[in-house]
């Protein structure tokens, strides 16, 4: 019955090889195995991943975060000669991994080592491959002794390391920290870390000391690798021996790894952003000055509870001077709303209170205390940002940039003025010139924007979502004819 469900579920068709593994995906939703980091890797692309390695032979193989074993026995399969260890945290996943190696008679080839990986110190001998999926887990639910480690962990292998690093980066660093001469690492992560700024550390820490990038894999635009997560997905793989002159960089479509081109070392150790390598096509910048000399770009406040903070423009319960007037969906900026003053009219308001409440008159007083309670009663001041806010009360929205820029969605940014001078949520970018503009050169530059600037700029994610960070938008380049003819 329970099979019947599940293979109607996946849309029928023969069971799958890990039916304890999707069932656990059936009955816990997403959202409830995020905190773990359990996003189980397609059979298709663990396959892919080993034939990436092509005829080398490995002693010991390590599944790094093992799940329900898909790693560890593809790889078993594989390499019959060698010792295979997976190593899994989470208790219900160690019983489904060991189920399911009872199951395809491989106890006895497998040894399951219960615990962190980052704690582990696993057995091997010969030479090693590190192999796997590690759990994607957000800074967010990783405590703070952990993030210290990662630091001085990076710190030790002469990298600078931010704290804001997900579990997968902590895993990264592990693996690399027990391998030696001979030694092969093989992962699957979430795209991010190639282009971001956390990132640039784990870039940095694949030209690191004792190891250097073979290959780089990119899914393309409009892939999804993991059906419950919307993500662009990286294979990489590192060795412990001297880099070579080039790294092979291509792109994963179609349950294929497309091999695109060979990229110099020493090019894509310069990189600021990496995934653009894995583009069929090369985002070639001309030339001119980029945005980012321009204009500094800046991201929209972030008030940590929006259904609280955001009130509605004819709202009654702050007066107007303890609220501020804001783009708070992309979808304002893109519609042109900004543009108009009917449409500003219909914008809604942030509150926006001061740090030190005592020092309003005796009436904006009585209503911003008597908010504040009610924000207390509604747990505003137990989000994340609100904690790390000081007072948590105050949102402290954003001076009115000259223009904003859409970051998010399945098309380029959209680039409009601010002619009415309101502020802005984090659903934007705002611009801010660092030096004066006139109106004409400000429309010049925008317009050219709106009509150059491609979607392959952007960071793709699963799905085809595009992603404009604001060094992105900061690295677009504006001819200078265009900022000269506004003048």
């Amino acid at each position: 019955m329970q099979q019947a469900l599940l293979l109607d579920v996946l849309g029928g068709g023969e069971p799958p090889d890990d039916l304890l593994g999707e069932n656990y995906c059936v009955e816990h939703e997403p959202h409830s195995r995020r905190a773990h980091g359990i996003t189980l890797t397609p059979a298709w692309l663990v396959e892919r991943m080993l034939d990436q390695l092509g005829s080398q032979s490995f002693d010991t193989v390590v599944d790094c975060g093992a799940g329900t074993g898909r790693f560890a026995i593809a790889a078993a399969r594989r390499f019959p000669r060698a010792r295979v260890v997976a190593v899994e945290a989470h208790p219900e996943m160690a019983i489904l991994l060991r189920q399911r190696l009872w199951e395809t008679g491989l106890s006895q080839r497998v040894e399951v080592v219960e615990g962190d990986f980052r704690d582990e110190r696993v057995r091997r001998q010969g030479r090693t491959l590190f192999l796997g999926n590690p759990p994607y887990v957000r800074h967010h639910d990783i405590s703070p002794q952990w993030k210290a480690w990662y630091e001085h962990g990076m710190a030790a292998r002469g990298v600078r390391a931010s704290q804001l690093a997900g579990l997968h980066a902590h895993f990264m660093l592990r693996a690399i920290e027990q391998m030696r001469a001979g030694d092969h690492l093989c992962f699957v992560t979430s795209a991010e870390w190639l282009d971001n700024g956390y990132g640039r550390a784990l870039r940095e820490l694949c030209f690191s000391d004792g190891v250097a990038l073979q290959s780089l894999w990119v899914t393309e635009p409009g892939e999804l690798v993991f059906p419950d997560a919307l993500v662009s997905a990286a294979v990489f793989e590192l060795s412990c021996q001297q880099p070579s002159d080039r790294i092979r960089v291509g792109s994963i479509a179609g349950q294929k790894f497309n091999h695109l081109r060979d990229v110099e070392h020493a090019s894509l150790r310069a990189a600021p952003r990496w995934s653009i390598w894995a583009r069929r096509e090369l985002d070639v910048q001309g030339d001119g000055v980029e945005l980012g000399e321009l204009f500094r770009v800046t991201r929209g406040q972030v008030t940590g509870q929006n259904d609280f903070w955001v009130l509605p423009p004819d709202q009654q319960v702050l007066p107007a001077s303890l609220t501020t007037r804001a783009v708070t969906r992309a979808a304002e900026i893109i519609a042109g709303d900004v543009l108009s003053r009917s449409g500003v009219r219909q914008l809604k308001v942030v509150a926006d209170l001061p740090a030190d409440l005592d020092a309003l008159s005796t009436e904006e007083a009585r209503l911003a205390k008597r908010f504040v309670q009610l924000a207390r009663k509604m747990d505003a001041h137990q989000s994340y940002i609100a904690r790390h806010r000081k007072p948590w009360w105050a949102v402290g929205m954003r001076e009115p940039p000259a223009a904003f820029v859409s970051y998010m969605g399945r098309r380029p940014p959209v680039f409009r003025g601010n002619p009415h001078g309101v502020s802005f949520l984090n659903i934007a970018h705002g611009l801010y010139p660092r030096q004066p503009v006139s109106p004409a050169q400000l429309d010049s530059i925008l317009r050219h924007l709106n009509q150059t600037t491609s979607i392959n700029s952007g960071r793709i994610y699963g799905g085809g979502l595009a992603k404009f960070e604001p060094s992105d938008i900061a690295r677009l380049r504006i001819p200078a004819g265009v900022f000269e003819g506004g003048a």
